[in-house]
């Protein structure tokens, strides 16, 4: 089992991303992921703050930073660039880590941004598989060529290359209101993991076995794996009733990652926002590999 930290996109700056990232890999953490956005209307902004930083030169920046733990997104909106321009991005961010990138991709959520970017909001689903076949195209071949619904493309090269072949692992992003359906369908077909946000057990469970049931229709001789991302709460006293997965004591924690490795997860992601300021993050990263951590031994 491995474990990431998810950073939050939000009043994120250069020093706290680097503070984070490099306490995440010295306590020992398997990688570190950066969420995506590009513009937010001014009410997004007075709520979160207004620092959000480019996914892609900030994982650069923190690449040069570290040694071995991995890095990626969670995840890059896919419409919201040329495909071609994000291949470039991925395959540089990768030769610039060699080969420590995790490639999240969605179709995103936020009707108003993809309006703001002048972007087809009900397109997304299909511009984002789309453009994963000519991403594909353009690490795999010499002189791509792809003919599709948004492109037509031939007679050119895209360089670099990533490290990593045929590419990084592509983890396919999927909120719980997607983790029965085409999220799904799109991880068979196209991922090398399914990564559903904010998901719990039971629709994580559901998903895992509806995602080998895909797999195989496609013809793949094994299912994609699994990383699911939520968010980290670890507490005093254990928590009663409803509580959300990966909250509460270190012993409850411990008893969920547990049931995760028995749904055959390989990768869990914590979200560390429950500590609202980059310290208070780093102190909740400590105490998960203190106190969590030798739970599971």
């Amino acid at each position: 089992m491995k474990f990431a930290v998810v950073l939050p996109i939000w009043q994120l700056s250069t020093d706290d991303a680097d503070f984070l990232t490099t306490a995440a890999e010295k306590l020992g953490f398997d990688a570190v992921l950066i969420p995506d956005h590009i513009v937010a209307p001014p009410a997004t902004m007075e709520h979160y703050g207004p620092i959000w930083p480019d996914i892609f030169t900030l994982l650069g920046y923190l690449a040069a930073r570290t040694n071995r733990i991995q890095l990626g997104s969670s995840v890059v909106v896919m419409p919201y660039r040329n495909p071609l321009v994000v291949a470039k991005c991925v395959a540089t961010v990768d030769q610039v880590s060699r080969g420590r990138f995790i490639f999240g991709i969605g179709v995103g959520w936020d009707e108003e941004e993809f309006q703001l970017l002048r972007i087809p909001f009900r397109e997304r689903g299909a511009m984002t598989d789309e453009y994963l076949r000519i991403m594909k195209a353009a690490w795999a071949q010499e002189e791509p060529r792809y003919e599709g619904a948004y492109f037509n493309l031939a007679g050119f090269k895209c360089e670099p290359k990533p490290v990593q072949t045929p590419h990084p692992p592509i983890w396919v992003g999927c909120s719980p209101m997607t983790a029965t359906g085409v999220g799904l369908r799109r991880t068979a077909e196209l991922g090398d993991a399914w990564h559903p946000v904010f998901c719990s057990m039971d629709e994580i469970r559901r998903g895992a076995q509806l995602l080998r049931e895909y797999a195989a229709k496609v013809g793949r001789d094994k299912p994609p794996a699994l990383a699911p991302r939520n968010l980290l709460n670890i507490t005093e006293r254990p928590k009663d009733g409803d509580r959300g997965l990966f909250e509460g004591s270190p012993e409850q924690i411990a008893a969920d990652i547990k049931e995760m490795e028995r749904l055959g997860v390989d990768y869990i992601c914590f979200d560390v926002f429950s500590r609202p300021t980059p310290a208070g993050m780093a102190g909740l990263m400590e105490q998960f590999m203190a106190e969590v951590r030798p739970l599971l031994n």
